[in-house]
């Protein structure tokens, strides 16, 4: 018995031409800001510089015919900045508290170079105050995929601020 596995294994590894080339490991980052997600310094300069930031599920994406994408987002944690400056309607909770729940926002993005985001993942977004309406938000850079990394970097750079 163990030889037939042995010769399957054998066989089994085989398989793989001399010439394919194996599969780079695929990571969770966006593709435009891949050096802010591994430049520590970088994203926590990026993070004072914004006004709001918050962790989202995305509902919708859509491509505007001016250059700039449009994401529909739920909030779900925010880490720096009051919401109610911009409208946000609370159901559970008060804006200022680090949960949300069902709070629906528009965050406009400039650069359309950057593939867009699928939809239901949960992105960190690094935004300001657009000059026009409520419920909407300007990106200061490309959303970051959530990763512990960051959240625990922004926090970091939040609270050294507030002390």
């Amino acid at each position: 018995m163990a030889l037939g596995s042995l010769i399957l294994l054998m066989f089994a590894l085989d398989a793989l031409a001399a010439d394919a080339e194996p599969r780079a490991p695929h990571h969770a980052t966006s593709a435009c800001n891949t050096s802010v997600t591994y430049n520590k310094v970088l994203l926590k300069h990026v993070t004072l510089a914004s006004n709001y930031v918050f962790t989202a599920k995305v509902f919708a994406v859509k491509s505007g015919y001016n250059g700039t994408r449009l994401y529909k987002v739920n909030i779900r944690r925010v880490l720096k900045g009051d919401l109610n400056d911009i409208g946000v309607l609370v159901r559970f909770g008060t804006a200022k508290c680090l949960r949300f729940s069902d709070a629906t926002i528009f965050v406009e993005s400039s650069s359309i170079t950057c593939p867009p985001l699928r939809l239901r993942t949960y992105i960190i977004f690094l935004t300001e105050k657009r000059r026009g309406g409520t419920l909407w938000l300007s990106l200061v850079i490309e959303p970051l995929v959530l990763t512990l990394r960051s959240i625990r970097i922004i926090e970091a750079a939040v609270k050294g601020v507030r002390q």
